[in-house]
């Protein structure tokens, strides 16, 4: 008994998750599940449509579409590129407006890092709410600016307009006193 509960237990499920770009033909979903059918399908999800976008993330020669994406488990082994291959012969799309990819592909972990914080505008957070930024532009900025340069200058040791500070004594007029052209 103990090994048919390891056997249940072991028993292991190939996720995918199925992207066709543009307007999905009539009946492409229920085609879709008959064709998985040959890998013995477990689990398959609706289809989430993305908005129309000018350059589609998982098809970039593709230019104003929407991309639907259903997300499947199979009890069968295949690869992303047969899986591919596959469902667009059998469902009648062409090889350009379908991907098959597994979760755990490196793209796929970075592109829901990045889709599952939801998105905050800065403009509306409470440290910026209380900055008044029109003091910062401008002629206001312009007079901070020459404010700053002033105590700058005074908190100097030395004055650039009257001349350097230190001996001269080292300094002649031996050199460059030829033209590199023509001498």
């Amino acid at each position: 008994m103990a090994f048919e509960k390891f056997l249940a237990e072991a028993k292991k499920v190939y996720p995918f998750k199925i992207g066709i770009a543009g307007e999905l033909p009539e009946g492409c979903e229920d085609m879709l599940k008959t064709c998985l059918e040959k890998y013995g399908v477990n689990n398959i999800t609706s289809g989430k449509k993305t908005p129309i976008q000018e350059r589609p993330l998982d098809f970039p020669q593709l230019q104003n579409m929407e991309v639907t994406y259903f997300e499947t488990e199979l009890n069968y082994p295949t690869t992303t590129q047969v899986l591919q291959e596959y469902l667009g012969q059998c469902c009648g799309i062409d090889q350009s407006y379908i991907i098959v990819r597994n979760p755990m592909e490196p793209q796929e972990q970075y592109q829901e890092e990045t889709q599952d914080g939801e998105y905050v505008a800065k403009l509306t957070t409470e440290e910026l709410e209380s900055v008044d930024g029109q003091g910062e532009v401008a002629s206001n900025r312009v007079m901070d600016l020459l404010k700053e340069l002033e105590t700058a200058r005074k908190e100097r040791s030395f004055d650039t307009v009257d001349g350097p500070v230190g001996e001269s004594s080292d300094i002649d007029n031996s050199e460059n006193t030829k033209s590199a052209i023509g001498s």
